[in-house]
């Protein structure tokens, strides 16, 4: 029986989205000075000063943890892809988890110190992410609703591209695009791996079987 995801691996994305939430939201609320949502890239949370100067101890060490568990918990996800060979595109997906873990720990190299690698690590993440959500939107596509694929496939592509543009041509709103960008991210992210999906395809697939050989 093909899955896209198991149990297991869906439980532990659920975890992982918590994880890189509560980090960031920590981060904001042990910020070196008050943090300008809509205006300070998520970036200044791993900062060891605010651009103002500040020391910025407390939120640097949130980020730095909490990337290092997410970028571990990854790990674990890979694991779990190479355990499971039932599972659908197993292998590809298996590597995306690594690369999306490799991206979490150059992630936390603060980019007020150098910020080629911290954003190196940055592109890594954000692009395993997006391209594991994409690829689990593709797999499920002709068996859930038109409305419900292009709805995910609209937050997915709109935030992320969105923002994609606006950093690469330095635009006044990268900021603000980020935080959606991330959010969608998640939250889509979310959606792709729950167990729901997993067994509502399964179970789909199952009785496309029953029918073939009735």
């Amino acid at each position: 029986m093909p899955e896209l995801v198991n149990e297991k691996i869906s439980n532990l994305f659920s975890f992982l989205v918590i994880l890189i939430i509560g980090t960031f939201c920590l981060g904001m609320l042990t910020f070196g000075e008050p943090f300008l949502f809509w205006e300070y890239p998520f970036s200044d949370l791993g900062s060891t000063v605010t651009q103002n100067g500040m020391p910025n101890t407390y939120s640097c060490f949130i980020l730095v943890l909490g990337m290092l568990l997410s970028g571990s918990l990854l790990w674990k996800i890979s694991v779990c892809f190479k355990e499971d060979p039932a599972i659908i595109h197993y292998q590809l997906k298996r590597y995306l988890s690594i690369s999306a873990g490799i991206g979490c720990f150059v992630f936390v190299f603060p980019h007020n110190i150098n910020n080629d690698i911290h954003m190196i690590g940055a592109a890594i993440m954000v692009a395993s992410f997006w391209a594991m959500a994409a690829l689990l939107l593709l797999e499920v596509r002709k068996h859930i609703p038109t409305e419900k694929f292009f709805l995910q496939q609209s937050i997915l592509q709109g935030t992320v591209l969105t923002y994609a543009a606006a950093y690469t041509m330095n635009s006044p709103i990268k900021n603000i695009a980020q935080k959606f960008a991330v959010l969608g991210l998640m939250i889509v992210l979310k959606i792709a791996t729950s167990t729901a999906k997993t067994f509502e395809f399964s179970s789909i697939f199952t009785f496309s079987q029953k029918d073939n050989n009735s």
